[in-house]
C-alpha cells in the first residue's frame, strides 16, 4: 500500500480535487492512514506522469481555478492490481510505545503526561469516528467495517491508558 493506491481508490469512486482527497481521507481512513498535501500533490503529479489520472481545470467564478483529478483505465488497472495483490505486513510505529519501552530512562510524570496527551487524542479520535458513524448510518458495508475497527481501537486504547496510569498512581502509593 502507498499513497497513490489510496489516491486511487478514492478517485475509483469520483473525481476529486487534490483538497478533496485530503478531506476524505480526514473523514474516513486518517485513523489507519494519513497523509499531507505535501504528499498528495507529489503523489498526484507522479500518477499524473504515469497516466494513471488526469487533471480537468474547473473554471470557477471569483476564485482560482480547481483541478479535479479523474482516474484513467490504467489507473483502474494499477489500483485493482493492488487490490488483488497479496497483503503486506500490518505495521505499527508509535512514538508513546517506544518510549515506554525505554521508560526506565524518564520519570513517572514523563510517562503519565504522556500518557494523558495519548488519552486525549484518543478521546478525540472516538468522538470524530462517532459522529461519522452517526452522520453515515447507511454507508457501504466495507466503509462501516473500517470505521468500526477504528471506533473500537480508541476504546481499545483509551481503556488501556486508564489500565496504565491506574497502575502508576498505584505504583505512587
Amino acid at each position: 500500500m502507498n499513497i497513490q493506491h489510496v489516491i486511487l481508490g478514492f478517485l475509483t469512486e469520483k473525481p476529486m480535487s487534490g483538497y478533496d482527497i485530503k478531506q476524505m481521507m480526514e473523514n474516513s481512513v486518517a485513523y489507519f492512514f494519513d497523509a499531507s498535501y505535501g504528499a498528495i500533490y507529489p503523489a498526484l503529479k507522479r500518477m499524473e506522469k504515469e497516466a494513471f489520472i488526469e487533471k480537468e481545470v474547473v473554471q470557477q467564478e471569483g476564485k482560482p481555478n480547481k483541478n479535479l483529478y479523474v482516474i484513467t483505465n490504467r489507473g483502474k488497472e494499477e489500483f485493482l492490481s493492488y487490490m488483488e495483490s497479496p497483503l503486506n505486513p500490518t505495521l505499527i510505529r508509535s512514538d508513546l510505545l517506544i518510549r515506554i519501552f525505554f521508560g526506565r530512562y524518564t520519570s513517572k510524570e514523563n510517562i503519565t503526561s504522556w500518557l494523558k496527551k495519548e488519552e486525549q487524542k484518543a478521546k478525540n479520535q472516538l468522538e470524530h469516528l462517532n459522529q461519522i458513524n452517526e452522520k453515515y448510518p447507511n454507508m457501504d458495508s466495507f466503509k462501516k467495517m473500517t470505521l468500526l475497527y477504528g471506533i473500537d481501537s480508541a476504546q481499545f486504547t483509551l481503556k488501556w491508558i486508564e489500565n496504565e496510569l491506574a497502575k502508576l498512581r498505584k505504583g505512587d502509593e
